[in-house]
């Protein structure tokens, strides 16, 4: 069995480390292969560390001086990673015992690049993202509905496995050698998000695979840090200039760009007459991203095996034909018989 290693970005999450990470080191004993526990504490001021040393002296460590974020903190745990497989978890993520094993299984796969387990929510309910099911409109990427419930309970063989654009960065596997190759999170994204949706994003443009894995579960408990920092307005605008950026750099073909830059003057334009401003802070602070965004975007031209349309396509009809798979096999089976 492949050996394992857990990444765990910490800062100031000491609380969470007590609660969750029993859960992992669970998993970590009824894992059959070797698996280490690495803690990246991003420069933390509470009581983290000293937690670390009295109430779980195995687990490994990383200490960065200075606050440098998620993304930092994940490529640190990489870079100090003693195993061919990275998962990388949120502090306040709880995970199953068995949650491990199905994640390596897949990666056994080479046109795999990351496997992501079922992610359900305190209240023990599946997110509606968990597959991301993406299609192009009026400037920029969304996402189709998913029914959640049929990645639960079906009994049907399926063609496929479930696909995503990309892996939720609160729990997933991926081959730590290709992390490395993609140099992990882009930083053009600091502090937080739409750093797992463009790694995925990179990844299926070289032609490799993202999955979810419905065998491997995990409950996000959603106690992020960034609330206890940031104010609400301040994170709504770093989400929306990230996602300008992510567009920027991810939009390879000319006429998806040209649409997205169009249709962001519009809601430029128009937006503040509906007394919504956030559109134009957002832009405002993309801006100054912009000059990032394409060079990275030209790099990312040279690297094309698979173009946006292409990605898009093979994503929603493999989960189609799952979908339907499902269905036929509910007919088939017919009603229960009292």
């Amino acid at each position: 069995m492949k050996s394992v290693s857990i990444v765990i970005p910490n800062w100031n999450g000491a609380d969470l480390l007590k609660t969750y990470l029993p859960s992992v080191l669970q998993a970590q004993k009824k894992y059959g292969g070797e698996v280490e526990v690495l803690v990246v504490d991003d420069a933390s001021t509470d009581d983290s560390l000293k937690l670390l040393r009295d109430d779980f002296p195995g687990i490994n460590t990383v200490v960065h001086p200075h606050n440098r974020g998620f993304g930092h903190a994940c490529w640190s745990g990489a870079q100090a990673a003693g195993h061919s497989v990275l998962i990388i978890l949120n502090s306040d993520v709880r995970v199953e015992p068995d949650f491990i094993d199905p994640l390596v299984q897949c990666l056994a796969d080479s046109s795999v690049f990351a496997a992501s387990p079922l992610i359900f929510n305190g209240g023990g309910q599946l997110s509606n993202v968990t597959i991301s099911m993406p299609y192009f409109k009026r400037g920029k990427i969304r996402y189709r509905s998913f029914v959640p419930q049929l990645l639960l309970g079906h009994n049907a063989k399926l063609p496929n496995p479930w696909l995503t654009l990309f892996p939720i960065g609160a729990a997933f596997a991926v081959d730590r050698a290709r992390f490395i190759e993609l140099q992990g999170f882009d930083e053009l994204f600091d502090p937080f998000y739409y750093e797992d949706t463009d790694l995925g994003f990179r990844a299926w443009r070289r032609g490799w695979k993202c999955i979810v894995v419905p065998e491997s579960r995990v409950t996000h408990h959603h106690a992020s840090t960034i609330g206890r920092s940031f104010n609400q307005y301040r994170v709504s605008a770093i989400r929306k200039r990230n996602r300008l950026l992510y567009l920027w750099k991810n939009l390879t073909t000319t006429k998806l760009l040209r649409q997205q830059l169009l249709y962001q003057l519009l809601r430029v334009c128009y937006r503040p007459f509906c007394l919504d401003w956030i559109v134009l802070v957002a832009t405002l602070l993309a801006i100054p991203g912009f000059h990032a965004a394409m060079q990275r975007r030209r790099q990312e031209q040279k690297c094309v095996v698979h173009s946006e349309d292409k990605i898009f396509e093979i994503i929603n009809s493999a989960n189609q034909a799952n979908r339907q798979a499902i269905e036929d096999q509910a007919a088939s089976d017919g009603p229960e018989q009292n």
